[in-house]
């Protein structure tokens, strides 16, 4: 086995069983997309259940060729065969060289911690207005801004944070997903039961006239798949990476009974009525609450995870050793400060997270893994000790369709969510604001924004 050097492997003697890794997987990509995928059906209607179908069904394959791309280069290299920090930049480097690390990483990076200044934003919001219900209820003033929930919120996550790999922390993947599985379940219930009551007028069922809406959808739809780029992180803690696959189908089983209750429960109830996040769309009582403290749950227990791999690959260039370290420390808090910044900086995420979605994210699930997979598996006619990897004509025009989606799909998405910044992106760092407590709503491009 080779040690240091570029990739820098240890050895593990225990690993993620199949079961344990569909955890992570699920826990992990069902997050903040889910709150939005009503909304997101506002521009597309009954079209947008086929766009999660198509999603759900190309992330499940995608999902699996990165897992036969790592199979392949453990078969054929044996520094790739203990644990890997950077796997993703790893196998683009292997299928098409420097430049498919390079571009990879940035993805990764922008996606990942993009994710992360959003949920830090998130978990900030929510908290804010529970305590503001909890101060009308106990007749006391427990309103705090939120630049300084964000604060707190960072504070508190910074030694989660600190914790090595996935293996070092699967019990909060469980708690990521069974947290959503039971928010999501109470949302649809109250959807069900309410009917709309709470909402502002009476709710419409419009047909999709313009274009561009569908390209919106796309992005946002595209980023309730955000985690996708973390799954060969996830994989190279496995026992048995080999199995790899079976938990990429179990985990976007559960996503996609989860990600179609959700879209149908609430556009075909609420209609145009329907919120960027759902949860605003509930009425006020103990059960709004219960999702909202559930929902906080998951954002917590899902956060460390989420931006492990881009932490993994800038220690593995800093040079920082894997086991528990005052450096490993020193860069994770500074590494977190700088996304607290962020989120104070800019607090117009709704077209963020559209542009996330369509650019980076459609890069990692739909053009980079096929991209890649069919060049690993072409090499293998390069060295007659390798096992031949050959593709049928079926899957090698499969794995051109989603590249050719990925491509003009995303290209489209991309451009209307930068449109949308630069025509509505007017929103001032909050912490420049003076109003500490009344929530600025900006109803420009659909998306709610808070000031304080």
């Amino acid at each position: 086995m080779e040690k240091g050097g570029f990739y820098e492997l240890e050895y593990r003697e225990h690993g993620l069983g199949i079961a344990i890794t569909a955890i992570f997987l699920a826990g992990e990509m069902a997050g903040t997309g889910v709150l939005s995928l009503p909304h997101a059906l506002k521009d597309t209607s009954f079209y947008g259940l086929m766009l999660i179908t198509l999603f759900t069904v190309n992330t499940m394959y995608v999902g699996s060729r990165l897992g036969l791309c790592w199979v392949m280069m453990e078969e054929r290299y044996e520094k790739f065969r203990g644990q890997v920090r950077d796997p993703y930049p790893s196998i683009g480097e292997v299928a098409i060289g420097k430049i498919g690390r390079h571009v990879s990483s940035i993805c990764i990076a922008c996606t990942l911690y993009g994710g992360g200044c959003v949920i830090i934003v998130l978990i900030s919001e929510m908290l804010r207005d529970l305590f503001i219900q909890l101060g009308k209820t106990t007749e006391t003033n427990l309103c705090l801004s939120l630049c300084v929930w964000m604060v707190i919120v960072v504070a508190i996550l910074i030694p989660i944070t600190w914790l090595g790999t996935p293996n070092d922390f699967w019990p909060i993947a469980v708690g990521a997903l069974v947290t959503t599985v039971v928010a999501c379940t109470i949302i649809c219930v109250m959807v069900i039961i309410e009917d709309a009551k709470c909402a502002v007028s009476e709710p419409s069922f419009p047909t999709p006239e313009d274009p561009m809406g569908f390209f919106k959808a796309f992005g946002t739809i595209m980023f309730a798949f955000s985690g996708a780029s973390t799954f060969p992180t996830i994989q190279a803690d496995m026992r048995d990476r080999t199995k790899f696959p079976i938990s990429t189908t179990v985990a976007l089983s559960i996503l996609f009974i989860l990600y179609i209750s959700m879209a149908a429960c609430g556009y075909f109830i609420l209609g145009d009525q329907a919120t960027p996040n759902i949860i605003d769309s509930l009425c006020e009582g103990p059960m709004k609450v219960t999702v909202q403290i559930t929902i906080l749950l998951h954002l917590f227990s899902a956060l460390p995870i989420l931006i492990n791999a881009p932490n993994q690959y800038f220690e593995n260039i800093l040079s920082i050793p894997k086991n528990f370290n005052i450096k490993r420390c020193l860069w994770r808090t500074f590494s977190f400060s700088c996304l607290l910044f962020i989120a104070e900086t800019i607090p117009n995420f709704g077209s963020i997270l559209d542009l996330v979605g369509a650019s980076t994210v459609t890069m990692l699930t739909f053009v980079f893994p096929p991209l890649f997979y069919m060049r690993l598996c072409d090499m293998s006619k390069e060295n007659p000790k390798w096992i031949p990897r050959d593709i049928k004509i079926y899957e090698r025009i499969y794995c051109y369709f989603l590249i050719t989606l990925g491509v003009v799909g995303g290209g489209l998405a991309t451009y209307n969510a930068m449109k949308n910044i630069i025509s509505d992106f007017k929103v001032a760092p909050c912490y420049i604001s003076t109003d500490s407590c009344t929530p600025h709503i900006d109803t420009s491009n659909d998306t709610t924004i808070f000031l304080f």
